[in-house]
């Protein structure tokens, strides 16, 4: 029965557990054709109009499963908008923030550009969830009324180019592809059912792709990780989109060296109920966030395969500290206090501030970046 075998920490409400014997009915279906490729099982989970958990639950904020940088102060934005002053000024043209959720970075971006003089042409939202993009919408309408015919809010990337295109938190959420070496091959893990109907993994034929790119680090038997195979084409059309100027990707994740650490035989995938962190994600299937981190030497690789330059690459707290992050507080003692708690979460070692990684991406820039001025980890990529 669905959430009979579930931890303590996961007891649903009403409301939940008819939804989560909805989708596992739904997925029983699906899964009549034979065992689902992990990708295709996260992108279901995920993103399915019907069952996918970013369709249905309030992801967001205190009562959701997780808080985003964007959400904790203004402060990320006011710092980003200092970093896409000067490419404005040598480039002109738009901004594209894909995977942009709510609005909230999108809005306080645009305000912060407006105090320094430096708006761009149109800022344009990509956000796939309806319902985030309805929540954004209204935002646009009720907070920046006056530049509402600038800001659009939409689901795909518009036939349109960028001089700025930026993603935060959006590449831990591309469908991953999950798989366990045998010798020197990596095997594909499946999902299905066992005998007494439980969700399990079940390994593929060997997958030569994916064992070549790993021969070079001689994993161990029995090894599981993740590869983000879909994150090729995001690049690609973020490549197509951007005309002159960066493409700056803010996640958490590592070079490949460390991505692929033997203590990290488990691989880096990560689920989230109720704020609540774990590693199993064939539990609660549409009911919880499954993400995994982001192995930023591939990213890098594939970026300069279609003709980008590695701008920088640094951890978050670097880049945010050396574009000043903080310089404008506010003068309530309250609500300075509540911004030095954020500002700590976003830029501090053992919060934020390692954990997530930046990485620029650049076509034609006139000048280096500013974020990445004080402390530039691109020679850890080992490109």
């Amino acid at each position: 029965m669905p959430g009979s075998s579930l931890p303590p920490w996961a007891a649903l409400t009403p409301s939940e557990a008819a939804a989560l014997a909805h989708n596992e009915a739904v997925l029983d279906a699906r899964l009549a054709h034979g065992p689902l490729a992990f990708t295709d099982y996260m992108e279901w989970a995920l993103y399915d109009r019907d069952c996918g958990y970013y369709a249905r639950r309030e992801v967001f904020g205190p009562h959701g499963d997780y808080v985003t940088a964007p959400l904790l102060s203004a402060h990320l934005a006011c710092a980003l908008a200092r970093q896409w002053a000067p490419i404005l000024a040598d480039h002109g043209g738009s901004i594209m923030e894909v995977g942009s959720g709510n609005g909230q970075l999108g809005l306080d971006t645009r305000k912060a550009l407006a105090r320094i003089n430096r708006l761009p042409d149109r800022y344009w939202m990509i956000e796939r969830s309806a319902r985030r993009r309805e929540e954004a919408q209204a935002r646009v309408a009720s907070e920046i009324p006056q530049w509402a015919d600038r800001v659009s809010v939409v689901a795909d990337w518009p036939d349109a180019q960028a001089s700025i295109i930026v993603a935060n938190e959006l590449l831990d959420a591309l469908p991953a592809a999950r798989f366990r070496m045998r010798g020197t091959a990596a095997h594909p893990l499946r999902v299905a059912r066992d005998a007494a109907g439980a969700l399990i993994f079940v390994e593929g034929p060997p997958d030569p792709d994916t064992s070549r790119a790993l021969a070079d680090l001689a994993l161990a038997e029995g090894y599981e990780s993740e590869t983000l195979p879909l994150a090729r084409g995001f690049l690609k059309e973020a490549s197509d989109h951007l005309a002159h100027g960066v493409i700056v990707l803010i996640d958490y994740g590592f070079p490949r060296a460390e991505f692929y650490h033997p203590e990290r035989r488990h691989g880096t995938l990560m689920c989230h109920f109720r704020q609540q962190a774990h590693p199993d994600p064939l539990i609660l299937p549409g009911l919880q966030d499954i993400t995994v981190h982001v192995d930023f030497t591939a990213i890098a690789r594939d970026a300069m395969a279609l003709g980008l330059t590695l701008a920088g690459y640094t951890s978050q707290g670097a880049f945010l500290l050396e574009l000043g992050i903080g310089a404008d507080m506010p003068a309530d003692a309250r609500a300075a206090l509540l911004d030095r708690q954020a500002i700590k979460r976003l830029t501090l070692p053992h919060e934020m501030g390692e954990l997530f990684k930046v990485i620029a991406l650049g076509r034609g820039l006139k000048a280096p970046l500013q974020g990445f001025r004080l402390l530039d980890r691109s020679r850890a990529l080992a490109l």
